[in-house]
């Protein structure tokens, strides 16, 4: 299941927040992550992933910039 733009109190435990568009993305076996800095982050399309791939500083300073 994938919201846009819950907030993190509003999460439910096993999601998590796209840093990259703002979606909320469940843990699972199918999961798209990508560890930085020994922190896993969980994406909701491969795009997104490339995107915080390329650049995590940015993605983490500034937030969520919508879909891809």
């Amino acid at each position: 299941m994938h919201d846009q733009h819950s907030s993190k109190q509003d999460l439910a435990p096993g999601e998590h927040i796209d840093p990259v568009c703002g979606m909320t993305v469940e843990e699972g076996p199918d999961a798209i992550t990508y560890e930085y800095n020994a922190t896993k982050y969980y994406f909701c399309a491969p795009g997104c992933r490339r995107a915080f791939e390329k650049d995590p500083e940015k993605w983490l300073r500034d937030g969520p910039q919508g879909h891809m």
